[in-house]
């Protein structure tokens, strides 16, 4: 992504959806103005995470209110079925990001109940933080078994690859919590 955008939003709603897939292990790549997520979903012994009987409101949650990526992802699924895990190849668009926080924030509403700092949405928004703190573009995302390896490119255009253990995003996300605490306060 050649222009410097803030990547905490997309990267949560993103992140919502990914985790009604139950994403095991990703790579997000930031292109233009989608972001394109490759991964595999652990299927159930006795459901397909993604089959033609998906519910419009599981759809919905993976891409927001786009019924032609249903059809995607259901074709894609069963052109990649490989027993317990299933490969899937997805695309966010400015608009499909644009849906899903609208939902998300819709389902949220003006809920007190604090996030879950270790699921996905929230780590990835952490990781949109970090790298609005940097002035930094995204270039790709990679989740391994305890950390996610980030690469982006400075405002000066040098590329950088940092691996962030799950542990110091959790650190962040309590410090920005607080800080979100104390702002609400006054």
């Amino acid at each position: 992504m050649a222009e410097m955008m803030k990547y905490s939003q997309p990267l949560r709603a993103i992140g919502q959806a990914l985790e009604v897939l139950d994403i095991q292990d990703f790579e997000m790549e930031a292109a233009g103005d989608a972001f394109y997520v490759r991964g595999n979903v652990l299927l159930m012994a006795n459901k397909e995470i993604v089959s033609d009987q998906c519910s419009a409101d599981e759809l919905r949650a993976i891409w927001g209110a786009s019924p032609s990526h249903g059809d995607q992802l259901r074709d894609n699924q069963r052109r990649t079925h490989a027993g317990p895990r299933s490969r899937v190849d997805l695309r966010y668009t400015v608009q499909d990001v644009t849906r899903l926080e609208e939902e998300g924030r819709s389902r949220r509403g003006n809920s007190e109940k604090t996030a879950d700092a270790s699921s996905l949405s929230q780590v990835l928004r952490c990781i949109g933080i970090y790298l609005n703190q940097k002035r930094a573009s995204l270039c790709k995302i990679s989740r391994e078994i305890e950390s996610f390896v980030i690469e982006y490119e400075t405002s000066l255009g040098s590329r950088i690859k940092e691996t962030l253990a799950v542990k110091d995003l959790y650190d962040l996300w309590v410090r920005l919590y607080v800080q979100r605490a104390d702002r609400a306060s006054y």
